[in-house]
């Protein structure tokens, strides 16, 4: 494991820091001894122990408390070595996650930081209490904080993994979903065509062999995704083409009007149009009927992807129900993204969806 630069930095600054306040401080400890070579190098390495702090916790608070009571047992001059030693009190706690662990070595650090502070021709108890109790009260409070950060960090990888498997779920459903439509439709036409028109019955089943294998290919994609992220690219606008084919070769009559540029339309918005597009056609073949016309248009207006898909199907005559999976997994899709949608019967006869979808960030 690599130790972090900002790590040795840190450490460097500490580092330089005692040493520095150290030289000076023996002004007003005249009882003190001035800080030798040995002292500067005791600080150091008190300092320097940070480094690590992330790689071997245990080992960093070793050198930091250590270096620091050997200091302050040699009775160099100087208060910054606390910091040291605190430092390093703080590393322990906050790093290591067991407390059979890290309590033993506090304790048995703050009692040799507490006993160096006093000198040994004369303890001063009052002294040597005050170092205790602080270095107690920090370790508690330090620990307190600690276990708080790690149950949010817990916390939010499981709201992670939570929102993953929601994706997954609505990426699957997506992509079978609509499959499924196409494969009804297709084998709908081929059961009515194969005493008859055998051939056009051969093309649906064709059709159908086609539009199974894109979504067993489809599905393979999301799921790569879990195992190796990055690997696999969303489809986008450059394949509505091939989707509106796909619905078309299914029997839907469908228009599409695209006025768009791709260039200015980021790939998450694409993807997140592709999937809203898709989910409306699916949901025109699976409920609009027989003879049914559906349009979709996709436009760039005022720093939105305006998406509207309707159809002349027959609309419900009361009122509309709770929408279902395919169109609330698609409303959570679109406003993870900041867009908008709306869906219901369309004026007259048929149904509309509207989406829009943020080309740039929205606060």
């Amino acid at each position: 494991m690599r130790v972090p630069a900002w790590d040795v930095a840190a450490a460097v600054m500490l580092s330089a820091f005692m040493v520095a306040v150290s030289a000076v401080a023996r002004v007003v400890q005249p009882e003190a001894r001035s800080v030798t070579a040995l002292g500067a190098a005791l600080l150091v390495l008190s300092g320097a122990a940070l480094a690590v702090r992330r790689v071997a916790p245990v080992l960093s608070f070793t050198l930091a408390v250590g270096a620091a009571a050997t200091y302050l047992g040699m009775r160099f001059a100087g208060w910054p070595v606390y910091l040291g030693a605190f430092a390093g009190l703080l590393v322990l706690v906050s790093e290591v996650g067991r407390a059979r662990l890290w309590v033993p070595l506090a304790v048995v650090g703050g009692a040799a930081t507490a006993v160096a502070t006093g000198p040994p021709e004369g303890w001063d108890p009052v002294r040597m209490l005050t170092v205790a109790v602080v270095w107690a009260v920090v370790a508690v409070v330090a620990a307190r904080f600690a276990h708080t950060r790690r149950r949010l960090m817990e916390r939010e990888a499981a709201a992670r993994v939570v929102q993953e498997r929601l994706r997954i779920a609505r990426e699957l459903h997506d992509v079978l979903s609509h499959s499924l439509a196409s494969i009804s439709l297709q084998a709908g036409v081929g059961l009515h065509l194969v005493d008859r028109q055998p051939e056009q019955a051969r093309e649906a089943l064709r059709g159908i062999r086609q539009i199974s294998t894109d979504a067993l290919a489809q599905a393979r994609a999301a799921l790569a995704v879990v195992r190796q992220p990055g690997e696999e690219a969303a489809p986008g606008l450059a394949d509505l083409e091939e989707l509106i084919a796909t619905v078309r070769a299914s029997g839907l009559s469908v228009e599409a009007v695209m006025d768009l540029d791709e260039r200015a339309v980021p790939e998450v918005i694409g993807s997140t149009a592709y999937r809203v597009v898709q989910e409306a056609l699916t949901n025109v073949m699976r409920h609009a009927g027989d003879g049914v016309h559906a349009r979709a248009r996709l436009r760039c207006v005022d720093g939105w992807l305006e998406i509207d898909v309707t159809d002349d199907g027959v609309s419900a005559a009361g009122p509309v129900g709770p929408p279902g999976h395919g169109l609330r997994g698609m409303a959570e899709r679109v406003s993870a993204v900041g867009g908008e949608t709306r869906a219901g019967a369309a004026p007259g006869t048929g149904f509309a969806l509207h989406a829009r979808l943020p080309l740039r960030g929205r606060g």
